[in-house]
């Protein structure tokens, strides 16, 4: 009984080290901090689907990027992102960011998941 539960703890230890394999995502830079993770948060592509930026400049996902934003004064209180990244505020920036998409992978981005307005006016 002792070998079976020492066995037990041991193959959850390693499933607890190993995980899922998928990446964690923080919607929100603000929410990261607030945990004490402050570290940014890898993301494999060029391109954030979630929010419809390139990954490198996503304020969303990455608190050092997110930072820079805010050093800048350029920050949305509302709805924890940069303002210039807001679609929810200026629907209009979404165009700038597809236009990068469209340039580098001559196809129409893919719909983001977060940062539009009719979902956020939902969760209101």
């Amino acid at each position: 009984m002792i070998r079976l539960m020492f066995s037990a703890v041991v193959l959850f230890g390693i499933s607890m080290l190993v995980g899922c394999g998928k990446e964690a995502t923080y919607t929100k830079a603000k929410t990261a901090e607030a945990k004490g993770n402050a570290d940014e948060i890898a993301h494999s592509g060029w391109w954030c689907d979630e929010h419809g930026i390139k990954e490198s400049e996503c304020s969303m996902c990455s608190p050092k990027v997110a930072k820079a934003f805010q050093d800048k004064k350029d920050w949305c209180d509302k709805h924890l992102r940069a303002k210039s990244q807001c679609f929810i505020c200026d629907p209009s920036l979404r165009e700038k960011f597809a236009a990068q998409y469209r340039a580098k992978f001559g196809k129409e981005p893919p719909e983001p998941t977060d940062n539009m307005p009719e979902k956020a006016d939902k969760e209101s």
